[in-house]
């Protein structure tokens, strides 16, 4: 994942942009009225939001893990946003045997949802931890329990957080320059909208590849015959075409905002079944938000981004 975005020069840019949100963090004053050594200030918590489109929580959590990363060069540590996002089962265990402790531990804003799995030991407990949890965990344990080794099971699920307070993300959009930021409601004559929200459903996913296939779809989603699936011929906006695989994988990447990409709509009813997708996906792909004309008509659905580096 640390191509993240390789050909696409927007995404550089955030890459970039993202290393100098980092840089000025680390350079930034303590405030004194903060409770712990580590508690962001709110003007930098605020810049994250409106530059990535995070949450204020994700923002101060990010903030703060990075800060308090203790030093072992003279080079400061770094999290891409790709790091960031991956998604692993965390075996509970040791110093990390409870959700609670986790939450503790990684400074999360709720107790990680948790699932049962398998091990070399039997049965175990996992929970749900992404890259900053994960950094953070590994943090502590360098300082609090240097012998412990956690277990970290790679999630793979083609990611999928869609900011309900801005653009981020959405095919073909920059979220990082200003004329996509989210602005004060104040100085706007409507409420903006700001897409397909993440817990939504039903919901419209424009497929372009494999998955643009009743009977695959019939399969994948283990529908009955009766429950066919229906197909609607689609086209999206702002974005591109390429393949990766040596040309055996489809790859759906940021294009320029007036190019268009045909394929297909289906509406995915629950979150039961987009999971399905997101697993078929695997994390290769993100879940992205993007505007679909279908049948004369543009309405706000999802698709899935590529994520890696192109042929």
């Amino acid at each position: 994942m640390n191509a993240f975005f390789v050909a696409q020069t927007t995404m550089d840019l955030f890459d970039e942009l993202e290393n100098l949100a980092l840089s000025a963090t680390y350079e930034a004053p303590e405030d004194e009225s903060s409770t712990t050594p580590h508690d962001p200030d709110h003007a930098t918590i605020k810049m994250w939001q409106d530059r990535f489109g995070y949450t204020y929580d994700e923002a101060a959590a990010l903030i703060s893990i990075t800060k308090s990363t203790p030093m072992t060069s003279a080079q400061q540590p770094m999290i891409t946003p790709a790091q960031a996002r991956t998604i692993y089962l965390l075996k509970l265990d040791g110093p990390l045997s409870t959700p609670s402790k986790v939450k503790e531990i990684a400074n999360l804003p709720a107790i990680p949802e948790c699932h049962l799995g398998s091990s070399d030991d039997g049965s175990s407990m996992f929970c749900k931890v992404d890259g900053r949890a994960k950094l953070a965990i590994e943090n502590w344990l360098s300082v609090h329990n240097k012998d412990f080794r956690p277990l970290f099971v790679p999630f793979g699920r083609a990611y999928k957080e869609l900011s309900s307070t801005s653009l981020y993300p959405t095919l073909g959009i920059d979220t990082t320059l200003p004329q996509f930021r989210p602005q004060d409601l104040q100085f706007l004559d409507h409420a903006h909208s700001f897409g397909q929200k993440k817990d939504q459903f039903p919901v419209w996913y424009f497929f372009y590849g494999t998955l643009a296939s009743a009977p695959k779809l019939c399969s994948l989603l283990s529908l009955p015959d009766e429950e066919a699936p229906v197909l609607l011929k689609a086209s999206v906006k702002g974005g591109k075409m390429e393949t990766w695989g040596n040309g055996k994988y489809n790859a759906l990447i940021n294009g320029s905002e007036d190019s268009r990409i045909d394929g297909w709509v289906y509406m995915v009813i629950s979150e039961e079944y987009e999971d399905a997708l997101r697993k078929y996906e695997t994390e290769a792909y993100e879940v992205v938000k993007c505007e679909i004309e279908m049948e004369g008509k543009n309405v706000q659905g999802c698709t899935s981004r590529f994520t890696g580096a192109v042929d």
